[in-house]
């Protein structure tokens, strides 16, 4: 057994085969489809992000719900609650825009088991080991117990589904040539024999087969295998048996095969790594021979010793370069300058020499130099080396066609690295499909015909972690994990830039790993480090910079400005002060130069864009050297202004107009009319793409001294930050531009960011450092004569003295502000303060006043669009509930719960969960309100809401309680209990208590939860 790493909470997780979940001994049942394909999913990329998007078409399919993000939301949370009450402490799903991960810390699973069983295995087979390697191979395999994730796998998985098949397939591979090799042929002979049935298409396990029974002296069995073998190609395919499998047949026939592996050494297994092995490449390996490569003339650079990573592509290249009977098989190897594409196809093109007996070309096309190579001139090289008799032809069309006629029929692979462009490859293409053809370049070259193109990213921490230990040594990586984790994250995980890096180390054996780190951790030095005799990541995007227009370059080093991991095609037309769809131009211009990635669309399905961090590194140099700061501030400030106007857009649609907030004076930007037909017509979607775009330029614009801006950007996004409760934005946002508008004197934008502040600590139920923010927010506006946001921080100061009890201060406040609301017609803040207040009145049990208010409220919002219209018929649902009324009170938590789903309102989405609960629970329904209380109870505790999570706990004991459970009503009254002593809220404690004491009683409390004014006193809704 392969040690693997210690696992915290014992948890195994198996999907190689029926998904299994256990902890020490136990299995954990996840039945419910939503959670097993959403488990899917993640496991499947366990350790990286799977998009929201993949995971909502894992689930649904093409029958998507109308709120996907909240729908995933709350699979993820049960899947989460499954996870601790299963045992399980550490939090193994981590939100991580754009999606969710699977961590994998402390956690034992099965695919990262067997990729780490190969490795020993690899290694044991490197050092000659056998005998060791074999037990390891076999453990591996034995981890497959049927089709991946069998019984609830998805269309959209095919990819690592099938990654998965080829891994199978390789290591029993492997483990067949290990068994062969040492002569274990009876073992062999079973074990293959099921194998082959299950994948009769494949020729070289069958060759392994025929030759372990020829070994083992049943060569009559051998011939028959084959020709069981042609037949069943001959009928399914219409083909017949490659060269390969042909060759061992007349072996077997004529007696000549070599009686043992001692007689003829074969290939190591190590040769052809699990990964790695080609697909049923014809002519290529052999079953205990090696493989034969004839003369010919070889132009390949020598492969690196180093190699590493990349075997998938090796696998995919090889076997979508395989000569065919059709056209000529041609890939494109498409990357960014650094990604080893060079160094890929330089190594494949060496593995795959046995297949092209007759030679291989290899041409550096120098596409992104100033003076890349002429198809004239390549042809003349090409045509020297395949012995061309007599003068060279004059043109470049008579230079082709002799090319194509020496070329015609015999094995050749052709390797054109750095192509420019089409024109550039074109004339250098065979004519006939013996010959395949591999191009490196930076560009799609899209016009080249029957093109298959793989695209290359930088590589995987753990790839990376294994080029620098190869480079450097693993006793000094092992010695210095840690730092050798953040060496590779400061080289982005760019081969070029971790080859670079190692050579260096290697160079520098004194260093030590903390040496090399420090001197990589100040970014304006990092481009300068990485770089090592004539090795250097900044020469090679040079060339990438080099090759695009003068604007291009421009819209590039403004780029960089863009804080944020990755942005939207609307930030380059404020930045290039261009319309949209010439920015837009640039942009492609940008990508086809691979200075830009390519990242999953949004919510809204529009593509997002990144700049690797070197590369953003290397335009960070260009914008301070080539622009002042006046042009660099300008461009933020050009953004900046877009980027309010698209935010405040977002705040009219869920506020209905511009509603509970302060601006700064200054005239109010407009969404130039192109960037508002792109992004400005779902203003939500573009929020939830462009959240974190929006908290970098918050602090940028204070770092630049734009605090009246940066103030206004955070608070016009204040209710958007509420609405989704994205906590650490909100903070951010307000605390960096908080201490500007200090800096500078501003005390408008101080009181309004505290007003902000002080509703974030609101939200989060903090009420003690909510009133201190919320009063010297009143002080400020007071000082400043702002009357109307005086009025905005009174009300939410009112809704702490509410929570805490202090009921007539609360009410007397909200009276206070009302009238100056009024006269500024902010609709949505009096409706807030006219339901807050009727809620109030009810908890004090003053019902008429509170349906006086309520109907009030009712009035003012009517064909309002805002949040608070549907706020007001939530509130009023309760009202019908405190009269008895659960048909009318149903009416409108269905229609609350309707619209907070349209706004994205999770919290109002939980409000309605809750208040139908309650409806089925005043008809009896007990099994139907516990369904909806626990629905509830998971969105709650998902947005992080304790107020709303002890609201639906209380409802969740009642349903506990009438369904004969009274001790689970004790533990969730008593966990309700807590969260009101966490939170300071007296007159909610008391509700608990009350409760408590009437189920110790056996008393039906529930039943009169409304009805009865002691009870009702305490049952107001958290919003």
């Amino acid at each position: 057994m392969v040690a693997t790493e210690k696992q915290v909470d014992k948890l195994e997780i198996r999907i190689l085969g029926p998904l299994e979940i256990s902890r020490e001994g136990r299995l954990l049942p996840i039945r419910a489809p939503r959670l097993q394909a959403a488990l899917g999913a993640l496991l499947l990329r366990v350790g990286e992000v799977v998009t929201l998007d993949h995971l909502v078409a894992s689930i649904w399919g093409e029958d998507t719900p109308s709120d996907p993000a909240n729908q995933v939301a709350t699979c993820i949370s049960m899947i989460r609650r499954r996870l601790r009450d299963f045992g399980v402490q550490h939090n193994a799903l981590v939100t991580q825009p754009p999606g969710y991960r699977f961590v994998a810390d402390g956690v034992k699973v099965d695919t990262i088991t067997a990729l780490q069983l190969r490795s020993a295995a690899q290694e044991r087979i490197s050092e000659g080991d056998l005998e060791g390697a074999l037990p390891i191979l076999k453990e591996a395999l034995s981890l497959w117990r049927g089709p991946v994730l069998s019984g609830i796998s998805r269309p959209e998985w095919a990819a690592e589904v099938h990654r998965w098949e080829e891994e199978y397939v390789s290591l029993r591979s492997v483990c067949s040539d290990v068994q062969l090799q040492l002569g274990r042929y009876e073992e062999l002979t079973s074990e293959l024999s099921a194998f082959t049935q299950k994948f009769p298409l494949l020729e070289q396990p069958r060759g392994v087969l025929m030759t372990a029974l020829a070994r083992s002296g049943r060569q009559a069995d051998a011939l028959q295998l084959y020709r069981n073998t042609s037949a069943y190609l001959r009928d399914e395919l219409g083909v017949t048996p490659g060269k390969q499998l042909r060759q061992l047949h007349e072996q077997i026939l004529k007696g000549t095969l070599p009686s043992s592996a001692t007689d003829s050494p074969p290939e190591p297994p190590v040769a052809r790594a699990p990964q790695e092995l080609p697909a049923a490449v014809p002519g290529q390996g052999t079953a205990g021979t090696s493989p034969t490569i004839t003369a010919g003339p070889c132009l390949l650079p020598g492969d690196l010793a180093e190699f590493t990573g990349r075997q998938e592509e090796v696998q995919r290249l090889q076997a979508a370069l395989a000569p065919t009977e059709g056209s000529v098989p041609l890939v494109l190897l498409v990357g960014p300058g650094g990604t080893g594409k060079t160094a890929l196809a330089v190594h494949t093109a060496h593995r795959l020499r046995p297949a092209f007996s007759d030679g291989q070309l290899y041409m550096n096309l120098r596409g992104m130099s100033g003076q890349p190579v002429a198809p004239e001139e390549a042809l003349a090289r090409f045509l020297r080396e395949l012995g061309l008799p007599g003068p060279l032809p004059e043109t470049l069309d008579e230079r082709a066609e002799s090319y194509r006629r020496l070329l015609a029929d015999r094995r050749m692979l052709i390797v054109l690295d750095d192509a420019a462009d089409a024109r550039q490859v074109l004339p250098l293409l065979p004519g006939t499909a013996s010959c395949a053809v591999l191009v490196t370049s930076r560009t799609r070259l899209t016009t080249i015909p029957t093109t298959r193109v793989l695209e290359l990213e930088v590589f995987e921490r753990q790839q990376a972690l294994t080029l620098l230990a190869l480079l450097v040594g693993r006793d000094r990586v092992s010695a210095e994990p840690e730092v050798a984790e953040q060496l590779v994250a400061y080289c982005g995980h760019l081969p070029l830039a971790v080859r670079i890096l190692g050579a260096k180390l290697a160079s520098k054996p004194h260093w030590t790993l903390r040496k090399a780190a420090a001197r990589l951790a100040d970014e304006r030095r990092r481009l300068d480090e990485l770089a090592h005799e004539d090795l250097e990541v900044r020469a090679s995007l040079e060339l990438s910079h080099q090759g695009i227009s003068p604007a291009a370059r421009q819209l590039f080093r403004r780029l960089a400005l863009v804080a944020a991991s990755d942005f939207g095609d609307w930030v380059c037309a404020p930045l290039a002060d261009l319309p949209l769809a010439d920015a837009e131009d640039l942009l492609e211009e940008l990508l086809d130069a691979r200075l830009l990635d390519v990242v999953s669309p949004d919510d809204a399905g529009e593509p997002r864009y990144r700049m690797h961090d070197l590369v953003r590194l290397y335009a960070l140099e260009q914008v301070h050297d080539l622009e002042p700061q006046e042009q660099r501030v300008a461009a933020l400030v050009r953004l900046g202004m877009t980027t309010l106007a698209l935010a405040d857009r977002a705040h009219r649609t869920v506020c209905g107009g511009d509603f509970t907030v302060v601006h700064n004076l200054a005239q109010p930007p407009s969404v130039p009319a192109d960037i508002l037909d792109r992004v400005g017509r779902d203003s939500l979607a573009w929020y939830e793409a462009d959240r974190l775009t929006i908290s970098a330029l918050c602090r940028q614009l204070a770092e630049q001294d734009q605090d009246e801006l940066a103030w206004d950007l955070a608070a016009t996004c204040r209710c958007q930050f509420s609405l989704r409760f994205h906590f650490d934005e909100w903070r951010e946002t307000h605390e960096v531009a908080l201490r500007a508008a200090r800096l500078h004197g501003n005390e408008r934008g101080a009181a309004a960011m505290l007003l902000g502040l002080g509703d974030l600590h609101l939200t989060k139920r903090n009420y003690a450092q909510a009133v201190p923010l919320l009063e010297e927010s009143q002080e400020l506006f007071r000082k400043v004569n702002d009357e109307y946001g005086y009025a905005l921080a009174l009300r939410k100061a009112a809704c702490a003295d509410r929570i805490q009890g202090r009921f007539e201060k609360a009410l007397s406040r909200w009276q206070e502000c009302l009238p100056i609301l009024r006269a500024a017609a902010d609709i949505e803040a009096q409706a807030q303060v006219l339901r807050w207040s009727g809620q109030t009145l009810l908890e004090i049990g003053r019902r008429q006043a509170a349906a006086d208010l309520l109907h009030e409220a009712r009035r003012i919002v009517d064909g309002f669009q805002g949040r608070s219209a549907a706020q007001v018929r939530l509130s009023l649902g309760e009202h019908q509930l405190a009269l008895g009324e659960p048909d009318l009170a149903e009416q409108e938590f269905a229609w609350g719960l309707e619209a907070a789903a349209h706004n994205g309102d999770l919290s109002g989405h939980c409000y309605a969960l809750w208040g139908l609960g309650w409806c089925d629970m005043l008809r009896g329904r007990h099994a139907e309100g516990e369904e909806r209380f626990q629905q509830a109870l998971e969105l709650a505790r998902g947005i992080h809401d304790p107020l709303l999570e002890s609201d639906v706990l209380i409802g969740l004991a009642a349903a506990r309680q009438g369904m004969g459970n009274p001790g689970d009503a004790v533990a969730l009254l008593e966990e309700g209990a807590g969260l009101c002593r966490q939170m300071n809220a007296p007159a909610r404690l008391d509700r608990f208590r009350n409760a408590l004491a009437s189920v110790s009683r056996g008393v039906p409390w529930y039943q009169s939860y409304f009805a009865d004014p002691d009870d009702a006193a305490s049952a107001g809704s958290s919003i």
